[in-house]
């Protein structure tokens, strides 16, 4: 498998040089200068476990791109910079990336607040358009982002309403909520309280906590307080690990719900998975499709490990999109222009077409042939709306056998 990933970097470093001639040898200036994309990662923090995982999705795709014959002629270029999950961190990097790197686009960021404020910073102010893959707090759809903010991932107002429905449906009646303060963990926490409680349920706490504490046990204290009978984790592995551990050492409480930031084998590992035996918990997620399985496949040949995290799909699929609206729009260097053709190759009507290298490269051929197309992406439909949203389904799933396992209930609001 180690052989096949230097066999699979080589071709598409080949592929790349090769580009590169080709394009320099055209005389057209548009198509000498690659597609520079920027990407917000987090290495370091209470996301970083999920890092490595979404730099390997973005990656896959560029070379996916590339060896489908890259954008008007030329390479595609992912740079990433870290955000260590801190919102001016995540504004500084945006700004390297933008003025430094020259970046035409920006994939990320993982948090929702650091996306918030690269987008009231530096992307829309810039003219930058800007695609996270994970960003799932509601505050998104209402920001005023001149239609330079999209996401590849469903809002948190359809996971809290599941996420509430599950609870019921699991005999909770009372439940408190454990979040992070910041624009996800407020706006998943009160989308849960509103559908619990309308469902019959009485939440008794809402506790909010910052992003990095040595403990939280105070929190714990008042969220635990008149015995809820679960506890719901509304964070990151960096936190959750931490207060799961000494919820269930401290005798606090020890029935939770997870939701897609606390979605981590690693941390279920660090907590003690035999104590987490049979918890819940949501995400945004498909059903097993075809568009999918060629995505996992991939993944595996490529990283030779089971792609596993949240949002890695979602990922991949904004920067492929990105590709392909630049294909669209004819330009290599206009955001706004790539921005306005960013619908015309996400949305029905058109020829679906798939990720993969195949299907990048059928995309890219009619694109060129002036036909519409309909990318059906690797997460699932990436019909934008006029806020840059798409509508998808949320997976509930569960820890069995100490792993995270699908129970193959794929749920709209």
């Amino acid at each position: 498998m180690k052989r096949f990933r230097i066999l699979f970097a080589a071709l598409a470093i080949g592929m790349a040089i090769a580009l590169v001639v080709a394009a320099c040898g055209n005389g057209d200036d548009e198509a000498e200068t690659p597609l520079k994309i920027g990407q917000l990662n987090t290495f370091t923090g209470t996301l970083s476990y999920f890092g490595d995982s979404h730099r390997n999705g973005t990656t896959l795709a560029v070379e996916q791109i590339n060896q489908a014959g890259g954008v008007l002629g030329t390479v595609v270029i992912i740079v990433a910079r870290d955000t260590q999950t801190n919102p001016q961190v995540g504004v500084d990097a945006a700004r390297a990336l933008v003025d430094l790197e020259k970046v035409v686009a920006i994939v990320g960021a993982l948090a929702s607040g650091v996306t918030i404020a690269v987008a009231e910073s530096v992307t829309v102010p810039k003219g930058i358009l800007q695609i996270s893959g994970s960003s799932t707090s509601p505050a998104l759809t209402a920001l005023n982002d001149n239609d330079f903010l999209f996401r590849t991932t469903v809002s948190d107002a359809a996971q809290g309403v599941v996420l509430g429905r599950l609870a019921r449906e699991l005999g909770f009646n009372t439940a408190s909520a454990l979040f992070i303060n910041n624009a996800y963990g407020q706006g998943l926490a009160e989308q849960f309280k509103k559908t619990f409680e309308q469902e019959g349920g009485n939440v008794l706490e809402l506790v909010a906590h910052e992003d990095v504490q040595p403990t939280f046990l105070s929190e714990l204290s008042k969220a635990t307080e008149g015995n809820p009978d679960v506890l719901v984790a509304v964070g990151y592995p960096g936190q959750a690990e931490i207060y799961l551990r000494e919820a269930i050492e401290g005798g606090y409480i020890s029935t939770f719900l997870f939701v897609d930031g606390t979605k981590s084998n690693e941390m279920n590992q660090t907590v003690g998975a035999d104590a987490l035996e049979g918890t819940y918990g949501t995400a945004p997620g498909t059903p097993l499709t075809d568009a999918r399985s060629i995505f996992n496949r991939d993944y595996e040949n490529a990283f030779a490990v089971i792609s596993e995290n949240p949002f890695v799909a979602e990922t991949y699929d904004a920067v492929v999109l990105i590709a392909l609206a630049a294909e669209k729009a004819g330009t290599t260097t206009d955001s706004a222009k790539i921005r306005d053709a960013l619908r015309d190759v996400a949305n029905a009507p058109g020829e679906v077409v798939g990720p993969g290298v195949d299907g990048i490269r059928r995309a890219l051929e009619l694109i060129r042939d002036g036909k519409d197309i309909n990318y059906e992406g690797a997460a699932g439909s990436q019909d934008f709306d006029e806020n840059g949203d798409v509508l998808s389904t949320i997976e509930i799933w569960k820890i069995e056998n100490g792993e995270i396992v699908s129970t193959g209930r794929f749920e709209l609001p």
